[in-house]
């Protein structure tokens, strides 16, 4: 499995998510604490300090261990480190604490795009119904349609990927078998 981009900042929703926290009663120092921790997680991840960035992400779920955005992290350092059933359930989990989380709901796309591509196209149709103009979305859901056997509408979602980010063309790739594609956030591969 290639490396890959988040799609959303998780440094502006660990921030919400502390905003929040403070909103809800939580104290301003656990919630400064935990956009601290969150952020020091990703700028450990971004440097591919995976062990360290996991300790951040775990400083966070002891001082809040419903952190959307905690379990999130840690299944994306799973993720790059190609530790597939961890990262799943850490989205897994992510999800059952909020489940319109269009990142948690897309890497796990990817990771399903290749042992069950029907569970894959429900999420990317989930998340495209959240953000209709999800670029990284059609564009994976047209692949997994293909793969499906649905060659026409993989086609179209394809098409209105590229439509909503021109630069998603230079990534298409057809074979005569299957069709399979790398985005901004991961790979879905065979």
């Amino acid at each position: 499995m290639g490396k890959w981009t988040r799609g959303l900042s998780v440094v502006a929703v660990g921030v919400a998510s502390a905003l929040l926290l403070s909103a809800c009663g939580a104290s301003t120092s656990t919630s400064q604490s935990i956009a601290q921790n969150l952020t020091a997680g990703i700028t450990a991840q971004n440097a591919g300090l995976y062990a360290s960035a996991t300790e951040y992400y775990n400083k966070v779920l002891a001082s809040d261990p419903k952190n959307a955005t905690a379990l999130y992290d840690l299944g994306d350092v799973d993720q790059l480190q190609n530790l597939l059933a961890d990262a799943k359930a850490r989205y897994l989990a992510a999800l059952a604490i909020d489940p319109n989380f269009i990142s948690a709901m897309y890497n796990l796309a990817t990771i399903e795009a290749s042992a069950t591509p029907n569970d894959a196209r429900v999420l990317y149709d989930q998340i495209i119904s959240l953000s209709p103009s999800y670029a990284d979305a059609h564009f994976n859901l047209g692949y997994v349609l293909i793969a499906l056997g649905q060659k026409a509408a993989g086609q179209k979602e394809i098409n209105e990927g590229v439509r909503l980010d021109p630069s998603l063309a230079s990534r298409e790739v057809t074979t005569t078998t299957t069709v399979h594609k790398a985005t901004t956030t991961t790979t879905v591969h065979p």
